[in-house]
């Protein structure tokens, strides 16, 4: 996808959820737009005309409760991370509604809690899955069939580079895209050469 549609998709969106938020709640302009307020009257210049109301404010939209992941397990299900030798090094509780309790703190996906426990485990600041960070799930093998995973690789290459050929090209970077394109082939030549 070109830098072009992505900006486009974004500023659709924006102007749907602005458009979602005003047909929500309607929208009150006071009398006096761009006029200054006058400061109120003291105490001793009381008159007799009735005060006029501030608007009062829109109640906040009622946040919708998520769904829990169907992927946890069960309300109340104590999950432990344990190092090579079987000692727990952290454990966190799932909670109704699908909240992740890890050291007090209620984190709203399993990933948040698992982040939070690896950097209270001097882990790093890196992303942590986690299904496989509390040992829900096996992380992914590498494939053991070079030549498989080396024909994944091409068709993900592949996509992307008809994707852009089909959506991307403009003008203004057609020369770009194909000495980009020229480039790669020349890689691919001199690799398949050795090969051979």
């Amino acid at each position: 996808m070109s830098k072009k549609q992505s900006e486009k998709k974004t500023a659709a969106k924006k102007a749907e959820t602005k458009t979602k938020a005003s047909a929500a709640r309607p929208v009150e302009k006071p009398a006096s737009v761009g006029k200054k307020k006058a400061a109120p009257p003291a105490a001793s210049e009381a008159t007799n005309k009735p005060a006029t109301e501030a608007p009062a404010a829109p109640a906040p939209a009622e946040a919708t409760p998520r769904t829990p992941d169907p992927r946890l397990p069960a309300a109340g299900t104590v999950l432990q991370k344990r190092d090579r030798h079987g000692a727990v090094r952290c454990e966190c509780t799932v909670e109704e509604g699908g909240g992740i309790r890890y050291a007090g703190k209620v984190y709203r996906s399993l990933s948040s809690a698992a982040m939070a426990a690896a950097k209270d485990l001097g882990l790093g600041g890196k992303t942590q899955n986690g299904f496989t960070f509390w040992g829900l799930s096996k992380p992914p093998r590498r494939e053991s069939d070079p030549l498989a995973a080396l024909d994944r690789a091409w068709e993900r290459y592949h996509g992307n580079v008809e994707a852009l050929v089909k959506e991307g090209v403009t003008d203004e970077n057609r020369s770009k895209v194909v000495s980009t394109i020229r480039k790669h082939a020349q890689v691919i030549k001199s690799l398949r050469e050795k090969v051979a």
